[in-house]
């Protein structure tokens, strides 16, 4: 039963935030419920970056691991997602219930067990995103996360309950306006964790159903010794099986529609970023962004444009010119004709 309070809503945040880093240890469950769209998650990596570790995929069931999405379930007959977890500081274990590990995070490296493989992929620890599947209740809250308008301002005022034998806050969070159903949390009084998110409109729970704080844990459940796979073969690995389909697709289009590369003429729109009154400028090429042009009065300083890469450099009749295409190329008949619309050859 939850009574009103003593704390404020600010008092509460900073607690989330900036609560005892103590050791904890425990299992949590988590139900997806009705609305899946943060069951699954796309990722970005930036050149020369390692892929990000999304603990909740770690995590996932054996069914789930390394495999494609399947159709969202039924919440009514879905079994919640079991993990068993040790934390202590930034060093992290996830067990599957049959006691594999899925996700080992050290100070500096973590090992991210895939399916019934027993060679995890090896990566930074920093790239680790606790996210999914419950394991974001692993994770001290940042101030960030309640800025803005998606389940960052309470309902009402913070009440207290007990759960799981432990004294710990309530609070209802509104949802933003495109959201139909306010999120309900039940705040750790001494860590500050969130031991329960749930969403009762749509019947989601992430929760912990056992939660020990202050042991300390062996140091050994934070370590793998054994062989890993580099984060970078894997990536290069998936590198080449990209390449080798986008091949075999091209190969088909080659032989069953047209001869490649195919040859157009385009008409494009350009979008100036900055320009200056001494005529130099930078722009976009085309709406979704086909590539960058600039000028500057010409000079033999360093022009040091902060693009990707820069594929033409010219000079004509007093200016510098910059030319960069994503992704393709232009022929050479293609960039002279665009030297000549630009005003001269």
């Amino acid at each position: 039963m939850t009574t009103p309070g003593a704390i404020s809503w600010v008092g509460l945040l900073t607690l989330m935030v900036d609560g005892p880093d103590l050791p904890v240890r425990g299992l949590i469950s988590s139900r997806e419920g009705a609305d899946d769209s943060q069951r699954y998650f796309g990722w970005t990596a930036f050149a020369g970056e390692p892929m990000p570790v999304f603990a909740g995929f770690a995590s996932a069931t054996d069914a789930e691991a390394g495999a494609e999405p399947p159709e969202p379930p039924d919440p009514a007959e879905e079994e919640p997602v079991l993990t068993r977890v040790w934390r202590s500081g930034r060093r992290v274990r996830l067990e599957r219930p049959a006691g594999r590990p899925s996700l080992i995070v050290g100070d500096e490296r973590c090992w991210q067990f895939r399916g019934d493989d027993p060679v995890p992929v090896e990566s930074p620890s920093r790239v680790v995103t606790y996210q999914g599947h419950g394991t974001q209740l692993l994770h001290r809250r940042a101030a960030a996360d309640f800025t803005g308008e998606d389940f960052t301002r309470p309902t009402g005022p913070v009440g207290e309950a007990t759960f799981l034998d432990r004294p710990v806050y309530t609070v209802e969070l509104a949802p933003p306006a495109h959201k139909p159903f306010p999120t309900q949390l039940l705040v750790d009084r001494e860590t500050g964790l969130v031991l329960q998110q749930r969403n009762d409109g749509f019947g989601s729970v992430d929760e912990w159903t056992e939660f020990v704080v202050g042991e300390e844990a062996d140091e050994q459940l934070f370590r793998w010794e054994g062989p890993v796979r580099p984060e970078a073969d894997e990536r290069a690995e998936r590198e080449r099986e990209w390449q080798a389909d986008l091949a075999e697709r091209a190969d088909w289009f080659g032989a069953h529609v047209a001869p490649l590369p195919l040859r157009l003429e385009l008409d494009v729109s350009v979008h100036v970023h900055v320009h200056e009154p001494d005529g130099s400028f930078e722009a976009s090429i085309g709406e979704s962004h086909l590539g960058s042009l600039a000028r500057r009065p010409s000079s033999e300083e360093d022009w040091p444009l902060h693009w990707s890469q820069v594929q033409h450099r010219w000079t004509s009749d007093g200016w510098d010119w910059a030319l960069s295409i994503h992704d393709d190329q232009l022929t050479e008949a293609g960039l002279a004709r665009l030297k000549q619309a630009l005003g001269g050859a």
